[in-house]
């Protein structure tokens, strides 16, 4: 899959949060549906529509159809289709989804469906009330329109009484611009459970894949979910659970009327890799022509709303704009709790670098780097009174800017508990004392480091790298790294369950002693990051098996359900290092999982899930012996992609499942020191991606 910033060396290895499972189908033979061809160019709508010399011209053709599991509808490259959209219907299956691309090579098939409605709303691509839908590589624009009504870029509707539970959404490496609508529910890409009237069935999604897509120049929002059920007088339910099992991820969403990624009424939603810049009222329109733009006073850049167990990391936010209030990057919102912001890199946003609003808990904000937000809406923090509790713990916060704001909050609720953050203060502003803000370990430096009092309290400077010299969250680690001579190292407090990994992926100590600051000691160096998006196995060799690398989205496939399957990277020479991949057991009661420390296919420890058995599993096999060391309830679905991870440090092997660490065994005999990645099966299809291996 393509996820931009894991082609660049200093991004951390994946880690996504507990339970987060995406729908994404198993390997599979050829679909059985049927395959239609438009080429705006060379078609006509008179041909069968079934192959590339008989294909048709207009997407109107495709209208009217009613696809069905297998079925493809691939857009020519380079074709232009004008005044014209997809209105889709029918519904694929898990194992065999409905799929819209392109075929041939050249630019992506642009659909500019101009100033066309369909019942007083416009869009380039619309599904309603169907499931197991891939919609990708496509470029999708309006342009500048006098008519004020509703646009989307991508629109997936459940409404009217063909409403119901959907699964299995897909939107991949598309383009959109230049979308603009006059509410609320308009934009680039919008999951909508729209209701018409009362006696309109609830809609809802699970298995929600947001990927790889550019969004640029629209309004009203970026990326949403959104329900009705929020509307005055509803009788829907599902106003906290409306969409499950969602990833939002390495999506790029610039120059946006109002915010830019936002999850309504999700549970477990995982949003990472994005990078957003110039949030709310940033869009570029003739003002005479496009004079319906909806009044807009508060934004922020990605954030959640009546939403829990919500993770967004690996994320970048950019020039946020406070507009009569708000302004930050990340934002705990209404009804939100035990939820996670991490290792995200913001600078430059008008409101500072943290909301979190009423009837929120639990929630956590860790290994986060904040360079020069502003302090528009009174400091870094604004958290208003009603909130419930907050840990903000190992940040890095460098201001110097000009901000006169706090940099830390409290309130009466005394929601917050700062620990082992890092402040370094070359502008003004202070810190908040009493009315229940909790602090322990935190380095203060700079302008008003005396205020704060606590234990372990210290305003020696931490000997930054370069902080101020970040230009992306690629070399935000490098930037802010402490020196070695840094008091600051190996004075933290022990945090409980602090997630394992740093700003840069690097561990951090289980016990006492950990660094404050985003940055656990050096950074982790990348020794392999692999999307497979390139079409090639990079610097993968299959071992045995039968192994390819493609579909969509790109990744390393094995097709073999009988026999052992390996393929390998790396070197014999690694020895510490953790590695991680997504991957998805496509046979039922079936298996997959990395390897580490590879010699030979008789020598190597292995991590894997195993269906048959419920379980992750961790074995060695030493002299062709297959050993099982250690194993722990975990169940997952097959055909679902999960995040696995291994960490091999010394003679201890500590295994991960969708974020959580699941098990660790230590080996009493000296074996296996050394040794190769892989993946392996046994009697089982898989897909496998994202391979990524840190020091």
């Amino acid at each position: 899959m393509r996820i931009r910033r894991l082609a660049l060396a200093a991004i951390t290895a994946l880690t996504l949060a507990a339970g987060v499972l995406v729908a994404t189908p198993a390997p599979a033979a050829q679909a059985a549906g049927t395959t239609y061809y438009v080429d705006a160019a060379g078609g006509s709508d008179t041909n069968s529509g079934t192959s590339e010399s008989s294909a048709w011209k207009s997407l109107a053709k495709v209208n009217a159809l009613t696809a069905g599991p297998g079925d493809r509808i691939l857009l020519k490259a380079g074709s232009a289709f004008t005044n014209q959209y997809l209105d889709l219907k029918g519904s694929g299956s898990a194992a065999e989804p409905v799929l819209v691309g392109r075929y041939g090579t050249g630019a992506k098939p642009r659909i500019d469906f101009g100033n066309t409605s369909v019942g007083g709303e416009g869009f380039g691509v619309r599904v309603t009330n169907g499931s197991w839908w891939t919609i990708s590589d496509l470029e999708i624009t309006s342009g500048q329109q006098p008519t004020s009504i509703r646009r989307n870029g991508i629109l997936i509707l459940g409404a009217g009484s063909g409403g119901g539970a959907f699964s299995g959404i897909s939107i991949l490496n598309n383009d959109i611009h230049d979308v603009f609508g006059k509410d609320r529910r308009t934009g680039g890409i919008n999951l909508h459970a729209r209701q018409s009237a009362a006696s309109d069935p609830e809609s809802t999604w699970d298995g929600v894949l947001i990927q790889g897509n550019t969004v640029d120049n629209v309004a009203d929002t970026g990326i949403q979910t959104m329900t009705d059920a929020f509307l005055a007088g509803s009788s829907w339910v599902h106003t906290h659970d409306a969409f499950t099992n969602v990833v939002i991820r390495g999506n790029t969403v610039t120059r946006i009327h109002r915010d830019g990624i936002l999850v309504r009424a999700g549970v477990g939603p995982l949003v990472e890799y994005n990078t957003t810049d110039r949030i709310g009222k940033y869009t570029t329109v003739d003002t005479s022509v496009v004079n319906y733009l909806p009044a807009v006073s508060v934004v922020a850049a990605q954030w959640a709303y009546y939403t829990s167990g919500a993770v967004f990391q690996y994320n970048e936010a950019s020039r946020t704009r406070r507009i009569d209030g708000d302004g930050q990057p990340w934002d705990f919102d209404v009804e939100v709790t035990n939820s996670v912001y991490q290792y995200n890199y913001s600078h430059d946003n008008e409101g500072g670098t943290l909301l979190m609003m009423d009837h929120t808990s639990n929630n956590v904000f860790r290994y986060n780097i904040s360079q020069n937000d502003l302090d528009r809406s009174g400091g870094a923090f604004s958290i208003p009174f009603g909130g419930g509790a907050l840990a903000v713990y190992n940040n890095t916060f460098y201001r110097s800017a000009g901000q006169t704001g706090l940099l830390t909050t409290s309130n009466s609720a005394g929601v917050a508990t700062y620990t082992n953050n890092v402040f370094v203060n070359a502008a003004s502003g202070t810190y908040a004392v009493g009315g229940g803000a909790v602090y322990a370990n935190n380095t203060f430096f700079g302008t008003n480091s005396s205020a704060a009092p606590h234990t372990g309290k210290l305003t020696s400077d931490p000997l930054l790298a370069a902080p101020g010299a970040a230009t992306s969250v690629a070399d935000a680690a490098a930037a802010y790294t402490l020196g070695a001579a840094s008091p600051s190292r190996d004075s933290g407090a022990a945090v409980a369950s602090h997630g394992g990994l740093d700003f840069s992926g690097r561990h951090v100590p289980q016990g006492s002693g950990p660094d404050r600051g985003a940055v656990e000691g050096t950074p982790a160096s990348t020794l392999s990051a692999e999307t497979f998006e390139s079409g090639g196995f990079g610097g993968w060799a299959p071992v045995t098996g039968s192994w390819s690398v493609g579909g969509q989205p790109g990744a390393l496939r094995q097709a073999s359900t009988s026999g052992e399957a390996i393929a390998t990277a790396g070197s014999t020479s690694w020895t510490d290092y953790t590695v991680s991949a997504r991957l998805a057991v496509g046979t039922a009661n079936g298996n997959a999982g990395v390897l580490l420390r590879y010699t030979d296919s008789a020598h190597f420890l292995l991590l894997r899930v195993n269906l048959a058995t419920s379980a992750l599993e961790l074995y060695k096999r030493v002299a062709g012996t297959l050993t099982l060391v250690a194993t722990a309830p975990a169940t997952v679905p097959t055909g679902r992609l999960v995040s696995l991870r291994a960490d091999v440090r010394g003679s201890t092997v500590t295994g991960w499942l969708n974020g959580a660490p699941l098990l660790t065994w230590t080996n009493s005999v000296t074996e296996l020191t050394a040794g190769k990645v892989g993946v392996r099966t046994a009697s089982s299809a898989a897909v496998v991606d994202e391979v990524v291996v840190r020091g």
